[in-house]
């Protein structure tokens, strides 16, 4: 909350008033203003703990990729029995279940997860941060987001694999979901989430814009 100052007295000049003003806002009780809850987070070390964080969580994504791995598969054999492959589970990286009584699955490697497709967000969210050209806040809500859209359209991947797998038989149902529909979906993920990443980031940049100009 802010004050608003009126005219200046017909007796005084603009300078004394706006002293005069200035000291009497000056006096008031800090606990009669409003804290700006977002630029309370944009001091101190803030910045640089996101930015490191960040940073942190790129070299993890690689240093514990069997971790990430084991992870997307758990996820994805749960979504493969919700969607009605009820024996469907996981042997660390590897998805399995039965098709026509023999079992099949695949394995999530590295290359299938979602950690060198969420590396761009990471790093670009840690330049923005270090360098202030957006709120921290709202670089946060940009990352999640993003990371948020790329870890769902992956799992649907996944299962589009999987339920592919065991309506046209492993091979056939491998063949076309992994190639053909499995980098449609991908791509389309990647896309959405950058789109979404800037959207939030770049919210109300061009309404204050325009507004200053009016």
């Amino acid at each position: 909350m802010r004050g608003r100052r009126g005219a200046a007295p017909a007796d005084g000049t603009s300078a004394e008033y706006e002293a005069q003003a200035q000291r009497a806002f000056d006096a008031l009780d800090p606990r009669w203003v409003a804290p700006d809850r977002a630029a309370s987070l944009d001091v101190g070390l803030v910045r640089p703990v996101l930015a490191l964080g960040s940073l942190a969580v790129l070299v993890a994504l690689f240093v514990l990729a069997h971790r990430v791995q084991e992870t997307e598969a758990a996820v994805s054999a749960a979504l493969a029995r919700a969607a009605g492959l009820s024996d469907a589970h996981h042997l660390g990286s590897v998805v399995l279940f039965s098709v026509q009584g023999n079992w099949t699955g695949y394995q999530v490697t590295l290359g299938c997860t979602v950690a060198f497709l969420i590396v761009p967000f990471f790093a670009g969210t840690a330049v923005l941060v270090s360098i202030r050209r957006v709120p921290v806040l709202r670089a946060l809500a940009g990352l999640t987001t993003a990371i948020t859209t790329v870890v769902a359209f992956n799992q649907l991947r996944l299962l589009t694999i999987a339920l592919g797998m065991a309506t046209w038989g492993p091979d056939a149902g491998y063949s076309y979901t992994h190639v053909f529909v499995g980098t449609t979906i991908s791509t389309f993920g990647v896309v959405l989430a950058g789109v979404a990443y800037l959207g939030v980031l770049l919210r109300g940049t061009f309404t204050r814009a325009g507004a200053h100009h009016e």
